[in-house]
């Protein structure tokens, strides 16, 4: 247990360390800027620049002299299965792939301009009719009135009633002492405000009644979709390790219910994963919710933009290993994300953070790299992202090898993003035959830029 606790300790001390990008980007470290390797890689004959493709992923209502998003490329499938051992910071590495690889027949995929973008009218009304219904809609008002505590104390005392074990009831008592004193601070609920049926410019906060006394809240604007059934849902629950394997009657209800509201209000996106929520008191002001986390990623072009956990301690780990001469890498950025908390067969909390719209298509045929020079890079840079203790060595099981779309910064610009193609490697981290925990299983620990080979973090 120390041993797995060390390892667990520096991991999190190098994902402490990894670069937060400042307002002015460092991009592609060592080889020219990243501007110059995307036009540099346009297949000939093609254009470099084009129109604006969409408004947002799947929206029905599109600018003026948009054009319909590219459908996913033609692949070749086939099996990439490999393993070896290589030095990594003090010891060493054993690495397993074994993976289908989907590669891009054309050997090319388009490189994007994208900004953020709230959704447009049309999508604000779907979403509206699908978590709302039919009925008034009111200015969302989160105020938490004596009726709210008085609900969560009601709750604090019948969970304390159903559980045996006294440490638990102690801790109901605590959150029942809290919720007591806030009831006797709080203000009476006051008459909602009836929505007048216009859009400002900073989008929608509204939220309408569930018929119990309580509301359903949907917030929509640039940053971001944000649902709720109650005032008390969470916000975020943490899941167990994310698998794209559904392995239950309920997991695959609740994936079909996440991708029949995607379809509903227009956002073409992938299923991603699922993962059971874990159990456990929540901080004061979240109830406890037994359901699922299921996942999705955008896609541009036929591409996700991926949501998967990266594990990066690129930095630390090359130092440690003595690396002199500096792979270059391209900085990324924080990707959109699409999050639902499922339980009992209803949607408790729905977040969509980030939506982003094409501006313009940079490059419509970039070449990629060829797959075989891709896994060259990967041998020589697997061992340069992961810190290593002496005496300790690590296996690396990597089980997913995809195409998918980064987002990184361009240079002196805060509110566009280049899309840009790059190889994703997700694996399970393991010490001898034991994975070491379930937060480091389906992890990304490489990210490959597709069109120079940079590593991406």
């Amino acid at each position: 247990m120390k041993r797995i606790a060390m390892i667990l300790l520096s991991f999190a001390l190098l994902l402490a360390c990894v670069p937060t990008p400042e307002e002015e980007f460092v991009v592609n470290k060592g080889e020219g800027t990243l501007e110059e390797i995307i036009h540099a890689t346009a297949i000939p004959d093609s254009e470099p620049n084009g129109d604006v493709i969409e408004a947002l992923p799947g929206a029905t209502k599109a600018p003026a002299q948009a054009t319909t998003a590219p459908e996913a490329p033609a692949v070749r499938t086939y099996s990439w299965k490999d393993s070896f051992s290589v030095p990594a910071a003090m010891d060493r590495l054993d690495v397993t792939v074994n993976a289908e690889v989907a590669v891009p027949e054309s050997g090319v995929a388009s490189v994007y301009r994208i900004g953020f973008a709230a959704p447009e009218s049309d999508q604000m009304y779907r979403l509206m009719r699908t978590f709302f219904g039919d009925g008034d809609f009111f200015l969302a008002d989160r105020t938490r009135t004596k009726a709210y505590y008085k609900a969560q104390m009601e709750r604090c005392v019948a969970e304390k009633e159903k559980e045996t074990d006294e440490s638990i009831r102690q801790q109901w008592d605590y959150v029942l002492q809290r919720a007591s004193k806030d009831y006797a601070d709080a203000p009476d609920a006051q008459p909602p405000v009836v929505w007048d049926g216009l859009i400002g410019a900073d989008g929608l906060d509204l939220m309408a009644e569930n018929g119990d006394g309580t509301y359903r809240y949907l917030k929509m604007n640039a940053t971001g979709i944000a649902y709720r059934d109650a005032l008390d849902a969470p916000d975020v629950i943490e899941g167990n390790a994310v698998t794209a394997e559904i392995q239950t009657d309920e997991e695959a209800e609740a994936v079909r219910l996440a991708e029949s509201i995607l379809r509903d209000v227009g956002v073409d996106a992938a299923f991603r994963g699922i993962a059971p929520t874990e159990k456990s008191i929540k901080a004061f002001g979240e109830r406890d919710v037994d359901g699922f986390m299921v996942y999705f990623e955008p896609l541009y072009g036929g591409l996700p933009v991926s949501d998967v956990r990266r594990f990066n301690g690129f930095d630390g780990a090359a130092e440690a290993a003595g690396v002199v001469d500096e792979p270059k890498y391209t900085v990324s950025y924080e990707a959109e994300t699409i999050t639902f908390l499922i339980a009992n067969g209803e949607v408790v909390t729905f977040r969509y953070m980030r939506p982003s719209r094409i501006l313009r298509t940079e490059n419509k045929a970039a070449a990629l790299l060829p797959f075989e020079r891709v896994q060259e890079l990967f041998r020589s840079y697997i061992g340069m992202v992961m810190y290593v203790n002496k005496g300790e060595p690590l296996g690396v099981d990597v089980h997913s090898v995809r195409l998918v779309m980064a987002r990184c910064p361009i240079e002196n610009n805060t509110d566009e993003f280049y899309l840009l193609p790059a190889w994703e490697f997700v694996a399970s981290i393991r010490s001898g035959s034991d994975f070491i925990d379930s937060n480091l299983q389906n992890v990304c620990v490489l990210r490959i830029n597709a069109l120079d080979g940079s590593i991406v973090v």
